[in-house]
């Protein structure tokens, strides 16, 4: 049913669209398959070589993860990318991979019908929605692998899961009246499962609730750019600067695709053209190495530069939509390149710098994004030939986003994100905030600086990897002074003032903060007020700071793998990039290096790079403090 309506939906939009080249696969499609179809392939060679062969049920098919040494319990969703391989490849090892897999995820499959998210580390059950997409995808396209008796077990499990579904309201509900929020990817994604397990299992009460979810979403689209909100608890009212709570990772690679397959299944015509808007809108931040530049939301504790560290990844859900947006197909492109240089040994590590730094991958992320890789695959191609441009491919100045009071800046080979978005997570400190240079990356250096959390803590602990490395401090520039122990900087500075001005040949962002701890108190002697200006021009980019107060200092983590080369001196940092070399010249103030591991760097887990932790120390004198940022 739903291959008859997607193909009766993409015939009509791609009349409309006029992209499509008479039905055939084009050669970027055959290209984009290719290279999509080999990563699966590794990914899913190197998942299986970790399932363990154990006479005990409670090991016996499980996945045992190399960086976390024990067995996830969403590991159920490799049985689409199992099945779809074993039906490509007619190979009997991803059949059996996928039957041993199901069979382990027993462990985990409670009374209610639903899956927990881990054995005895956390009993949230929410997950199942995933596990239920997945698991019907692999029934629906590949269940004529599986002998009856399996195909029928596995079938009752999905209608548990949409049981379960149906009667947990407080998970995928969006009637939240006398209720606490919950994060929208679980009631946006239950639009999709739902629908999909009531058509497959005619359980038309199914497909009810998910038209309900539905229409109560329909109201969690900001006005001015249609962000999906509803990532944090506070969605009842704005902030003070005009935010609600989004994550845009979780809209990208859950919600918005989910909610895509909803509407075309369902022919929700309003619902759909509202995720094309949000989807649109969400492109604007894919940075152009095919990143997802997740520096500023709220549960950006779990961003991993190409993706999010649990959520199933946006290809599917953006290829669905291909035919009238062929930007996306592109996107797809870029970032299957960026996840196979961040994969090393079949894995794909949670970060451009893990394995540089000594940090071994989470099996989370293969097996997650594998799930999106293999979404994509099962569609059919759309004989397009995409854009090749994305919008931040652009020099386009700046653009600014009123409903998460963020700008982004595109000048010649520099893009820049700058945020004063203050909708906060459920705990403090989970992303910068106070007119933080949340992102600066260059054409040919890449990443030059990538926001973490203000400070680094497990916030969803078995979903997140421990530092274990001697250093650990946040990645975003800040003015910073340390008073007692405590850090002070303007990261979680809810009262910032933040103004843009367009030169002739410039940009310049003029930032009125305050320095407070990760609870916003200020520090014992009071109040403490800082300017802090940006302008990027042909030069590069000049940060100063006028005034600065006696014990604070400008902190530039500049982002260097450990392989790369650098030179530091008291006035001057070269860092020898591939392409070229990234330099910094201090013309006011004194430079210092704070105390790094051995390898002269410091690397934090989100979202995945070493650094050089510069302190840029005021003059004595004037307490100014001036610098150049510059690639030649």
């Amino acid at each position: 049913m739903r291959n008859r309506i997607f193909l009766l939906w993409l015939f009509c939009a791609s009349f409309l669209s006029g992209q499509v080249a008479n039905g055939n696969e084009s050669s970027f499609d055959s290209s984009l398959r290719h290279e999509a179809s080999t990563l699966l392939t590794e990914w899913m060679d190197a998942f299986l070589s970790y399932q363990c062969t154990n006479s005990h049920p409670a090991l016996d098919g499980g996945i045992l993860c190399p960086a976390c040494a024990r067995i996830h319990g969403r590991i159920g969703d490799a049985v689409l990318p199992l099945m779809y391989l074993a039906d490509k490849t007619g190979d009997n090892k991803y059949l059996l991979g996928a039957k041993r897999l199901m069979a382990w995820m027993e462990n985990i499959h409670r009374p209610d019908g639903s899956w927990m998210n881990d054995v005895h580390v956390s009993d949230w059950n929410g997950t199942t929605v995933f596990a239920s997409i997945a698991l019907y995808e692999a029934l629906h396209h590949h269940g004529h692998l599986l002998d009856d008796s399996t195909r029928n077990h596995w079938k009752q499990q999905l209608v548990e899961a949409g049981d379960f579904m149906m009667n947990n309201p407080f998970i995928y509900s969006r009637n939240r009246e006398g209720m606490r929020n919950m994060n929208v990817n679980y009631s946006a994604s239950a639009t999709y499962a739902l629908y999909a397990i009531g058509e497959f299992c005619n359980r038309p009460e199914f497909k009810k609730e998910a038209q309900e979810i539905a229409d109560g979403l329909k109201h969690y689209f900001t006005e001015n750019d249609y962000f999906l909100y509803g990532e944090g608890p506070n969605i009842w009212s704005k902030t003070p600067n005009g935010c609600r709570p989004i994550d845009l990772l979780y809209n990208v690679e859950e919600s918005l695709p989910n909610m895509a397959y909803y509407a075309v299944m369902a022919d929700d015509t309003e619902l759909l053209s509202l995720v094309e808007h949000s989807m649109d809108t969400h492109l604007e931040f894919m940075l152009p190495d095919g990143a997802w530049d997740n520096s500023w939301g709220t549960r950006s504790f779990k961003w991993t530069y190409w993706g999010g560290r649990t959520s199933d990844g946006f290809m599917g859900g953006y290829y669905l939509l291909a035919s009238r947006h062929p930007a996306y197909a592109e996107a797809i492109r870029r970032n299957i390149k960026l996840l196979k240089e961040a994969t090393h040994e079949g894995l794909l590590y949670g970060g451009m710098h893990y394995r540089a730094s000594g940090i071994p991958p989470c099996i989370h992320h293969t097996f997650g994004h594998a799930k999106a890789l293999t979404a994509f695959l099962e569609l059919p191609p759309l004989g397009i030939e995409p854009s090749r441009k994305l919008p931040r491919d652009a020099a386009y100045g700046t653009k600014y986003f009123p409903d998460i009071h963020t700008w982004l800046l595109s000048q010649g080979p520099w893009r820049a994100t700058f945020t004063g978005y203050d909708a906060e997570y459920k705990v403090k400190g989970t992303h910068p905030m106070g007119g933080a240079l949340s992102m600066l990356w260059h054409s040919q250096a890449g990443a030059i600086f990538a926001a973490t959390m203000n400070r680094y803590q497990l916030i969803e602990a078995p979903n997140m990897q421990s530092n274990t490395r001697k250093y650990l401090m946040g990645g975003t520039p800040r003015i910073e002074m340390v008073a007692n122990g405590v850090a002070y900087s303007n990261l979680d500075d809810l009262d910032a003032d933040i103004k843009y001005h367009a030169g002739n040949e410039s940009h310049s962002f003029t930032v009125n903060t305050h320095l407070v701890d990760i609870n916003q108190k200020t520090p014992p002697q009071g109040e403490v007020p800082i300017t802090i200006y940006y302008t990027f021009s042909g030069q590069g980019i000049d940060i100063s700071v006028n005034d600065c107060h006696d014990s604070a200092y400008l902190m530039l983590p500049i982002i260097a793998s450990p392989e790369e080369e650098v030179q530091i001196t008291p006035q001057a940092v070269f860092i020898k990039k591939e392409r070229g070399v990234l330099g910094l010249q201090c013309e006011s103030g004194r430079i210092e290096v704070a105390p790094t591991d051995a390898d002269g760097r410091i690397f934090n887990p989100v979202p995945g790079f070493s650094f050089v932790p510069l302190r840029i120390i005021p003059n004595d004198a004037d307490k100014n403090i001036k610098v150049n940022l510059f690639f030649r």
